[in-house]
């Protein structure tokens, strides 16, 4: 069955299946896609390409390599909407403005060497308007750009460098344009979903990326994920396998299962110029960097611990960071013969002191009576007169705020994560989701600052484990301020 242009040209040939559309792809836009995933739990590239113009039921992630072609699958998914989708509106919105335009360097070419007679003459050398009433154009990382639009496609390239206010703004612009019948066609052209598209290497934890791929996990959008395996060339039988530097990535798999788009050598070249962890994170897709992070070495596989030791001596201690408009933050820590465990946390702004100690005195993890807290709380509250601390003290906890350096208290935490000698002695209950992702994801400042980045989520989890540290390890000190 074929569709009619708008324009009254010859009917255009739908794809009846997702090897019709692979093969228009190899003739028309010279890709070669590989047919199949290498690596467990990877998929195909071409199964985004299908996933976007067969229409998807949600909206679609990318996780992909540096080179890895999701810009230029994005530009070949964005042509296929508007020639095949009348009414279909497409807007490309980068990372950067640089970013944008590298899907559009990609797209423009594309029109012209295939549906030049079906747009529109004299428009923006940023938009595309087809005769169909398809249309397709670059916006800029700002949220006067977004805000206010309606359009059926929106992808996002490099979502990883995205301001997070432009990728909330970005989250309300979609519509679906329902079935329709164009003017002198007989052909009932199909609903499109209102969707988004995201593309992105995944640089580092708790980015904006990191937290997508969560979601998706947990039944979000649609997770396509490859790395350089998936698109890296089929290698030739004379290649020895023992003594090539991407060995030790594909163990040989390269010749019987690899056949993509990357030569091998390129591979190569690419590997023995970065560090083993740029390459996994950014070429594996195996896992964010954590070049910039304070945590470098928390493992959630040995860090995170379910059951903590239930018998033998124990003194259960909080760790309190004090807040209003900033989150308050309460940890539990129970200091045992093998190391500390956080139990339980509590996260919570705009609440006086009083709801604080109630909500504190609910929970139940046995008799708490030592506090290590923020100095800050020796100020008095200008509404009720007394201090945080003193509030604390009265009800009957014993309270210590000795000030420090905060390289100090970081230091603490580090070696119990890691110490120099034998296992490590710091174990973070599940139940506690928004430290452990803080211990993931607090990473230091750019340009190369000493001082951990207080991004206002992340740092005050960290100040309550690192009041923690630096109070129970000087405990019975008589220097020792106490409260």
């Amino acid at each position: 069955m074929g569709e009619e242009n708008c324009n009254g040209d010859a009917p255009r040939e739908q794809f009846k299946s997702g090897e019709d559309l692979r093969a228009w792809v190899e003739r028309e836009l010279g890709l070669k896609l590989p047919r199949d995933a290498v690596c467990p739990h990877h998929q195909s590239p071409f199964e985004y390409l299908a996933a976007a113009h067969f229409e998807p039921a949600r909206d679609l992630l990318v996780w992909a390599p540096r080179g890895g072609g999701k810009t230029r699958l994005g530009a070949a998914a964005t042509l296929l909407d508007l020639l095949y989708k009348p009414q279909c509106h497409v807007r490309i919105l980068g990372g950067s403005l640089e970013q944008s335009l590298r899907m559009w360097e990609h797209l423009g070419p594309d029109v012209q060497r295939i549906a030049w007679p079906q747009i529109h003459k004299g428009r923006s050398t940023r938009r595309i308007d087809f005769k169909n009433g398809s249309s397709a154009a670059i916006l800029t990382q700002s949220e006067r750009a977004v805000r206010g639009l309606r359009v059926q496609k929106l992808r996002c390239d490099e979502v990883e460098l995205f301001e997070p206010e432009i990728w909330e703004a970005a989250q309300l612009i979609t519509r679906s344009r329902p079935a329709l019948q164009l003017p002198g066609s007989d052909h009932t052209f199909s609903a499109v979903a209102g969707t988004i598209e995201a593309f992105s290497t995944m640089h580092r934890p708790g980015g904006l990326m990191s937290k997508l791929v969560e979601k998706a996990e947990k039944g979000g959008a649609k997770l396509i994920r490859w790395c350089i395996l998936e698109v890296l060339e089929k290698c030739p039988p004379e290649r020895e396998c023992k003594s090539c530097p991407l060995y030790d990535d594909c163990g040989g798999i390269a010749k019987n299962k690899c056949d993509g788009f990357v030569s091998i050598d390129d591979a190569i070249a690419m590997k023995q110029r970065v560090s083993k962890e740029t390459w996994e994170a950014e070429m594996l897709c195996r896992r964010p960097s954590v070049r910039d992070c304070v945590f470098g070495s928390f493992n959630p596989d040995i860090h995170v611990l379910e059951n903590p030791p239930l018998f033998g001596e124990r003194e259960i201690w909080l760790g309190i960071d004090f807040g209003y408009s900033a989150p308050f933050v309460c940890l539990w820590i129970a200091v045992c013969a093998d190391g500390f465990h956080v139990l339980d946390e509590y996260v919570q702004e705009q609440q006086t002191m009083d709801v604080h100690i109630e909500q504190i005195r609910r929970r139940r993890h046995g008799y708490v009576k030592k506090v290590g807290c923020d100095p800050a709380g020796s100020a008095r509250n200008e509404q009720t007169g007394a201090s945080s601390l003193s509030l604390l003290s009265d009800a009957g906890y014993n309270v210590r705020y000795r000030k420090s350096f905060i390289v100090d208290g970081l230091e603490k935490i580090r070696a119990a994560l890691q110490p120099a000698h034998g296992p490590a002695r710091l174990f973070i209950h599940p139940r506690c989701r928004r430290l452990i992702e803080a211990l993931k994801a607090y990473r230091y400042s750019d340009g190369g600052s000493e001082l951990p980045l207080k991004d206002g989520e992340h740092d005050h989890l960290i100040d309550a484990l690192r009041y923690f540290f630096v109070n129970c390890s000087t405990f019975g000190d008589p220097k020792h301020r106490r409260y």
